[in-house]
């Protein structure tokens, strides 16, 4: 096996909740703020119930092949070609997705926080600490989500205490009034970044312990959790700032943080904000290029992912440029990107799910009747082998 790190249920519901906050964190807010107005809150509290619906859609394709990866998934399902073309799609988004957070990443960094820094040397620096942690594997990438979550958890919780004098809910009254379309234009965006992604833990799922028990109540909780916290941050940038202004602005919740202000003493702690987004991030991206180097060694038949983690961090350094070369030609992408995050994270699973569906009515009687089908065929040869008198 390429893997033989384990993982608990703990420490998969602090990866899903890690990455389901994410580059989410930070960009979101604007976007629902741009599509729904006043009543972005609301898209975010729609998401979060689709969300529910999708990772019990990834619960039950685990359910159904708790022992693979998605990878091997098509390969099984689909056969050797077909197979192989949707688990090279599904790898591929895998890279647009890390290169996509990549490129969040250093506009963030070299516009906030360090403005003379090269973009470059910031990418260089954050992809050699995802490189060291891909390669340690996936228990220690669990093991580490397990003690940053309580400390993300922590600074998110003391962001929203500090600024909740700072709200005034007559910025977002009267509620829907613009009717209910803009809410569901507004919940897309936050639905595909926040939970339709998470399909990248359909490569790590194999690797929980007590996985056959079923992933449900982690998966479930874990995205519960960074949804909730998701839906409280844009309620407050649009009670802090209105929806005009949460709408303008690149990193809404980072302005957020710089709202804090108690006495002469405690105010400008965008750090905090800062340090958390840090922390998403890097078990989103951290995910995102494990199950990039697995896939591609399961693709490949290697006998070793860590052979493409060098390559594939170069690759992912270069592509985050190209797919975005100015922030005119990423937001105009951002339109469109739902559509194809949900054709590939959604599409496939339910392809998969369908062929499973086919393949138990062709087989009359369903899955058990398979398995027992299969055990008499096995016993039938076990006695032809042994012979008419072996039983004497």
């Amino acid at each position: 096996m390429l893997e033989r790190g384990k993982i608990n249920r703990i420490q998969l519901l602090a990866l899903v909740m890690l990455y389901t906050l994410g580059d989410t964190l930070l960009v979101v807010p604007g976007y629902a703020a741009m599509m729904a107005r006043r009543d972005g809150w609301l898209s975010g509290m729609l998401s979060l119930a689709m969300g529910m619906g999708v990772l019990l859609l990834f619960a039950m394709l685990h359910r159904r092949h708790p022992d693979r990866t998605f990878v091997e998934m098509c390969q099984s399902m689909l056969g050797r070609w077909a197979g192989g073309l949707a688990a090279g799609a599904f790898v591929f988004f895998l890279l647009v997705l890390a290169s996509s957070m990549i490129r969040v990443l250093t506009d963030f960094m070299s516009t906030q926080i360090m403005p003379n820094t090269p973009v470059q040397v910031i990418a260089i620096l954050f992809l050699a600490l995802v490189v060291r942690a891909s390669r340690g594997g996936i228990e220690t990438i669990a093991r580490t989500a397990e003690i940053a979550a309580p400390w993300v958890l922590l600074l998110l919780s003391l962001l929203i205490m500090f600024v909740i004098p700072e709200s005034r809910l007559e910025q977002i009254e009267p509620f829907l009034y613009d009717g209910f379309k803009p809410v569901v234009a507004g919940s897309i965006t936050c639905f595909t970044y926040g939970f339709v992604e998470c399909g990248s833990f359909l490569m790590v799922f194999a690797f929980v312990r007590g996985a056959k028990q079923g992933i449900r109540m982690p998966l479930l909780l874990g995205g519960a959790a960074g949804g909730a916290l998701l839906v409280a941050i844009i309620f407050f940038c649009l009670t802090v700032f209105g929806p005009a202004i949460t709408a303008q602005s690149t990193y809404p919740s980072y302005m957020l943080a710089k709202k804090i202000e108690i006495g002469e003493f405690l105010q400008r702690i965008e750090a905090i904000m800062a340090i958390a987004w840090l922390f998403t991030i890097f078990f989103k991206l951290t995910v995102c290029f494990y199950g990039i180097c697995l896939g591609s060694a399961q693709l490949f038949k290697l006998g070793d992912y860590k052979l493409f983690t060098f390559p594939l961090a170069m690759l992912i350094l270069v592509m985050s440029d190209l797919l975005a070369p100015n922030i005119i030609v990423f937001n105009e992408s951002s339109r469109y990107y739902p559509w194809f995050d949900l054709s590939i994270m959604v599409g496939l699973p339910v392809l998969l799910l369908a062929v499973g569906w086919v393949k138990d009515r062709r087989g009359r009687g369903g899955p058990k009747r398979a398995r027992a089908q299969d055990e008499l065929r096995s016993a039938a040869g076990k006695e032809a082998e042994n012979g008419p008198g072996a039983n004497w």
